[in-house]
């Protein structure tokens, strides 16, 4: 069975010896494991999917209230992938360009802020910043669902997140 490996930028890690909170380990840019035949993800996948050609409309004629428009991709390695939030992204024909927005701990290919190229295809999730709230990001929310409830709502409430599965 393969696993998911996310770096986080508005997520959180599965290594709670490392930082208590999703919040104090989303500051710290810390990997989440979660496997990917996780019923919540596989529910989360499908959401990106079925809103990812709107999310890209916007993210090319952005609305003056929103900001912050980034893409998840896989890096693969020697059989192993990490997941990146792209900034930056810019695309044509289904290609894309964008910056790497986290420090790689997988994979040694890449590096933080190298531009690299992906397919629409390879796109896992999206995100954006409305008005100080946060869209998309369901991975993000697939993961929460695994923390304590009072944590997952302050890391929902701290970014403005609806998480609706």
């Amino acid at each position: 069975m393969r696993v998911f490996a996310f770096l986080l930028i508005a997520l959180l890690s599965a290594d709670a010896a490392v930082a208590q909170t999703p919040l104090e380990r989303a500051e710290k840019d810390e990997l989440a494991f979660i496997d990917d035949d996780h019923p919540d993800l596989v529910i989360a996948m499908r959401k990106v999917r079925a809103t990812l050609s709107d999310f890209l409309a916007l993210a090319r004629s952005p609305r003056r209230s929103t900001s912050a428009f980034t893409v998840k991709v896989a890096v693969r390695e020697d059989g192993k992938a990490e997941y990146f939030w792209i900034t930056d992204f810019a695309g044509k024909a289904g290609r894309f360009s964008g910056r790497i927005d986290n420090i790689p701990r997988i994979v040694k290919r890449v590096r933080q802020d190298e531009i690299i190229t992906f397919a629409e295809n390879d796109i896992v999730d999206w995100m954006y910043m409305d008005r100080g709230r946060m869209k998309g990001n369901f991975t993000g929310c697939a993961l929460l669902k695994q923390e304590p409830k009072a944590d997952a709502d302050a890391f929902k409430k701290r970014f403005g997140l609806q998480c609706d599965f």
